[in-house]
């Protein structure tokens, strides 16, 4: 894992979403989780989701999904897709960690 220091608000840093309610997570399963599944790599899997209008990043230990406002909305567990599996499918992605070492975002 490259790492490299980046400064971001280290209270948002730290924020996970708030748990969804049920219809939301449905939905966003039906919209989003086949893409995570079918990705070949990290960067096929962020540029899946920048076609849908989201960004990927790391908060706490924690794949968490970025909407357009930049508004972390849900993690890869509440689509169904924890980190964990993700790796162990994909291999660690390399990034970039933030100052106070809570959030990372892709390298590059």
């Amino acid at each position: 894992m490259t790492a490299h220091s980046v400064h971001h608000n280290a209270a948002e840093a730290v924020t996970l979403p708030s748990p969804l309610d049920s219809e939301t997570v449905m939905l966003l399963r039906t919209f989003l989780l086949r893409h995570f599944e079918q990705a070949q790599s990290w960067d096929d899997l962020r540029k899946r989701m920048r076609k849908k209008g989201y960004e990927i990043a790391f908060r706490a230990g924690h794949l968490v999904l970025i909407n357009e406002q930049g508004d972390a909305i849900c993690t890869g567990s509440m689509l169904g897709s924890p980190l964990a599996k993700l790796a162990q499918r994909l291999g660690r992605p390399k990034l970039r960690v933030d100052q106070n070492g809570t959030a990372s975002f892709f390298n590059g």
